[in-house]
């Protein structure tokens, strides 16, 4: 345990070492929306251009803000109230910049002013619009990238096999990551079913935020078949890739060409560990889908029947005063105290008395 500690504060230390101590303060500023778009638009921008004119840029912040209440915040120059859209589309870039998202500088031998994205700001813009986006995930795509590379370099540029290997590895990792991701997703939805009362939110977790989950995530993987198409040619490559020296070793000795190990034993060490972890991860493929299969059927069935149960309870007060004593008597055998505590307020609460006639 102390070792893990110790290297979650070496991770951390690191972290803080790169980023500034405020970056993330945009995130839960009384301004976030605001400035997540921001970051949207530069990332847009960052996709489509090698240089972000600082101009174009607060073009589309003045665009942003023009139907948008913006508040001026503690160490901004001006009181939001005095400020134009203009200046308030400069107050966010200036904001930006303190928080280290981005820096100012010149394109060379001129004076056109850009902005660069910083670079740990890059991945953390990419996480912002990848958790905001509705497109479909592609397993697929995944799976075939990993069979094509490795088929290619097999057959007509065996030289290549090393980067195939390599492009296979990270293309698994990114499946097993995602489908992983996925399987936890639904989990989430399902202990939600457990604290929700309102059958209308209920329906709209059944019927709009898990329609999106499913239909992003879970869709591709049942109605494109390539996953399970290419399970098994993957594997057979794999074999093959091991059971040829000859190809092994000139993959050791391209490997060492890159000058990214300090010997062919280390070179040997990671394709070979590469290598196991795709076919570990195919050989178990399966089932992580079957997994995510009877979490699916299971979801779907619970939330159902919480829906049905929700909107055919008896809300009467005969039919609450009938849950009271369900869960007076519930308590007999499994909890005394939970009894006694049903029993004081209903002690409290309800006054009977006997009638005759």
């Amino acid at each position: 345990a102390d070792i893990e500690t110790s290297g979650r504060e070496r991770i951390v230390m690191k972290l803080f070492d790169l980023v500034p101590a405020n970056f993330f303060s945009l995130l839960v500023s009384s301004n976030r929306e605001i400035y997540v778009d921001a970051l949207m638009i530069l990332h847009d921008e960052f996709k489509d251009k090698l240089n972000i004119l600082v101009e174009d840029y607060l073009s589309s912040l003045i665009f942003l803000l023009e139907d948008r209440s913006f508040e001026a915040e503690d160490g901004d120059e001006a009181e939001s109230g005095s400020l134009t859209v203009s200046g308030k589309a400069r107050l966010i870039l200036n904001r930006l910049v303190k928080t280290g998202w981005v820096e100012k500088e010149f394109i060379e031998n001129s004076f056109i002013e850009i902005i660069t994205p910083c670079r740990y700001a890059i991945p953390v813009m990419k996480l912002l619009s990848e958790l905001g986006s509705s497109q479909l995930e592609e397993y697929n795509s995944m799976v075939f990238a990993t069979f094509s590379g490795l088929k290619q370099a097999r057959d007509g540029d065996r030289e290549r096999m090393y980067e195939a290997v390599l492009s296979a590895r990270a293309n698994t990792e990114q499946l097993q990551y995602s489908l992983r991701s996925l399987y936890h997703g639904i989990r989430g939805f399902l202990r939600g079913i457990v604290l929700q009362q309102n059958v209308n939110l209920l329906l709209e977790d059944h019927f709009v935020q898990f329609k999106q989950l499913s239909d992003r995530f879970y869709h591709p993987i049942k109605t494109m078949d390539s996953v399970y198409r290419y399970m098994g040619p993957i594997q057979s490559l794999l074999s093959g890739i091991t059971g040829d020296e000859a190809l092994l070793s000139s993959m050791f000795q391209r490997a060492m060409t890159i000058r990214k190990y300090t010997d062919e034993a280390e070179a040997r060490t990671e394709i070979l560990s590469a290598i196991d972890y795709i076919a570990g991860t195919y050989d178990t493929l399966d089932g992580l889908i079957s997994e995510i299969d009877r979490k699916h059927s299971s979801y779907t069935k619970s939330s159902v029947e919480k829906i049905r149960y929700l909107m055919t309870a008896d809300q009467t007060i005969k039919g609450k005063l009938g849950e009271i004593l369900k869960a007076y008597a519930g308590g007999e055998d499994e909890d005394e105290a939970a009894q006694e505590k049903v029993l004081e307020l209903m002690t409290k609460s309800i006054h009977a008395q006997r009638q005759e006639f």
